[in-house]
């Protein structure tokens, strides 16, 4: 767009705007060339099959849980195991509830609590 001064005396303190026709311009982009030659098929199986297995969501299973042990640094602090198997809890009856209460009483009366090892008082 060019900005002009408009040559009629009655508007000669105010601008004017024509616009010029641009040229179009066409997006190119990287994906317009040709693709890269095509695996065979047994390989394009075997790759498609790779991404599938690293794709798919980490399943409990005692190879994974022997892995993940195998990760964890030797002064790195071990998971908690939970008071009870399932979903349900057999004390309290919930159901979907934490496996093991976070925060515990140590002593009766006015004694200390716990959360995952470190003692509050009260």
């Amino acid at each position: 767009m060019f900005i002009t001064l408009c040559r009629s005396p009655r508007f000669a303190s105010h601008i004017c705007s024509r616009n010029v026709a641009q040229p179009v311009r066409t997006m190119t982009t990287s994906f317009t060339g040709p693709a890269p030659p095509s695996l065979p098929r047994a390989q394009q199986r075997e790759f498609e099959e790779l991404l599938r297995s690293a794709q798919a969501p980490l399943s409990a299973s005692s190879k994974a849980d022997a892995e993940a042990e195998l990760a964890l640094h030797p002064d790195a602090r071990k998971p908690i195991k939970g008071d009870f198997e399932g979903d349900i809890n057999p004390k309290t009856g919930e159901e979907g509830g934490p496996k093991r209460e976070p925060v515990r009483k140590w002593a009766e009366g006015d004694g200390d609590w716990s959360f995952k090892g470190r003692v509050t008082d009260f």
